[in-house]
């Protein structure tokens, strides 16, 4: 009962991280703002929707595959937002300034 409420809790922070992230995509302008919003905040929030997978479904042997779709998350999802990030630099991308 106790793991069950704490696997909703840690899936219903990880689905507002990702909501906070898709707005914060939407609502930005530049793109260095837009990937820290995003990278931030889905790594974080798909990280703790996988935990909450683990711990719903109770320890079995098939989550081991969880547990590396979270180190591969873990480890991708930085070095795309800095191979956007580092794109963007070297194409002389507007940063801050209003393009209204």
């Amino acid at each position: 009962m106790i793991l069950n409420g704490a696997a909703h809790a840690l899936a219903a922070a990880g689905a507002v991280f990702v909501i906070i992230g898709t707005i914060g995509i939407l609502r930005f302008r530049d793109v260095y703002s837009r990937l820290q919003a995003s990278g931030v905040s889905d790594n974080a929030g798909l990280g703790l929707i996988l935990i909450a997978l683990v711990v719903f479904a109770g320890w079995q042997a098939s989550d081991w595959r969880l547990l590396l779709l979270l180190l591969l998350l873990l480890v991708t999802n930085p070095i795309a937002t800095h191979s956007i990030a580092k794109s963007a630099f070297t194409s002389r991308h507007p940063g801050t300034e209003d393009r209204s």
